[in-house]
């Protein structure tokens, strides 16, 4: 592996420590939770995820923990599953993808090509609630009133229940709707589950697609990835390609030395650039051990994996995805590229979680995600909690 990369991708963690965790581990979590473990070992993991959580180690939910929450047909289960994944991440989410990538981007535009001419600003990754991990932005509940929004600070105990409204309000939107709840959804607000489905349908064909190409062009590895790097960067982030070369100026001629006349040297820096893109690069290596594969077909899971995994292994100090997308990165070297642990297991969650505590104890800033709530008094799971916490109304 060349050193000299490792050395040049910047440090994306935050200064909280973070844990990302697959569904499946949230899965058995909860499992655990409701006094059904998969393991008796799981009751440990799951104490020891409550004590870290507890203690200032973040939890973040993504946009595909979201994704894949929704497509449990039981809503009970999925309430079930929910409940535990709030009471541990209390919510907080990494922040959109497009906003990582933006910033990603420019800083490898910087880097291999001199424009922009500053050192983009590094965005904030942590945050709370389902803007956050879709838009990229905060947005919560406020007070209003006939005349408009009100400040909860002028009502006795109306910000802590304002913040718990704002709490239960994340837990329920992981959770869904039930199904009685869809027809009145669609019919009043427009509720359409199927557009999404749609578009990971898309995907899945896009990807299944090239099998096909592969099958009557077949590449070496190398050669594989450079048209992976390609087919990734104009497929999945033409958009925004677009957008920051149009702001910024830039010529791929002038500023990359893109020559039709030197076509190799042309993919080389093509190559290099696409390697300064931490997400990309991750993408791009699972992508060519899954084509390698021929014998497995790709599946709305591998694809959620690769938009998951492309964020968390940057972004967060821990990750534990599944077991094969645990060996695949470990191809990559993508853990000793961004300092990150990748955990293939269970097993050594305790122990990883214990060497963080302290760093979390040190850490600056909010240890919830919520201080712009108020203080701190725990997250709010249900309905009674919410109502329990209502201001009395004023004596008459």
């Amino acid at each position: 592996m060349n050193r000299s990369s490792m050395l040049s991708l910047p440090s994306l963690h935050p200064a909280r420590p973070c844990v990302y965790l697959d569904q499946w581990v949230w899965i058995r979590l909860a499992k655990a939770a409701n006094g059904e473990p998969k393991e008796a070992s799981d009751l440990q993991v799951l104490a020891a995820v409550r004590d870290a959580a507890a203690g200032g180690v973040a939890f973040p939910l993504s946009a595909t923990h979201h994704v894949e929450t929704s497509k449990i047909k039981n809503p009970r289960q999925r309430l079930d599953l929910a409940r535990t994944m709030a009471s541990i991440s209390y919510c907080r989410t990494l922040r959109a993808r497009q906003i990582l990538l933006r910033h990603q981007m420019l800083r490898a535009m910087h880097v291999t090509m001199g424009r922009p001419t500053f050192r983009p600003e590094v965005p904030e990754v942590l945050g709370t609630g389902v803007h956050w991990a879709f838009l990229g932005e905060p947005r919560h509940l406020v007070l209003r009133g006939p005349d408009g929004v009100v400040d909860p600070e002028t009502i006795e105990g109306m910000p802590r229940s304002l913040r718990k409204a704002n709490q239960l309000t994340e837990l329920m939107v992981l959770a869904g709707p039930d199904d009685a709840e869809i027809g009145p959804l669609r019919d009043r607000f427009g509720y359409r589950p199927e557009a999404f489905i749609e578009v990971e349908a898309n995907r899945l064909s896009w990807e299944a697609s090239y099998v096909d190409v592969l099958a009557d062009h077949p590449a070496s590895r190398a050669e594989l990835r450079v048209r992976l790097q390609a087919r990734e960067l104009l497929h999945e982030h033409l958009d925004l390609f677009q957008t920051l070369i149009r702001e910024h100026g830039i010529s791929l001629t002038r500023d990359l030395g893109s020559n039709p006349d030197r076509p190799r040297v042309s993919r080389q820096r093509l190559a290099a650039f696409a390697d300064a893109i931490p997400s990309l690069r991750i993408a791009v290596d699972l992508k060519v051990e899954l084509f390698r594969n021929a014998s497995k077909s790709w599946s709305e899971n591998a694809i959620h994996d690769i938009d998951a995994l492309s964020i968390a292994v940057p972004y967060c100090h821990v990750v534990v995805p599944d077991r094969e997308m645990a060996t695949l990165l470990a191809r990559s070297h993508a853990a000793e590229r961004h300092g990150t642990l990748i955990l293939a297991g269970l097993a050594g969650v305790p122990a990883a979680l214990h060497q963080l505590a302290e760093q979390a104890r040190n850490a600056p800033g909010d240890r919830t995600g919520w201080d712009w709530a108020g203080p701190w008094d725990g997250y709010c799971l249900d309905w009674s909690e919410l109502l329990g916490s209502a201001p009395n109304p004023p004596a008459a």
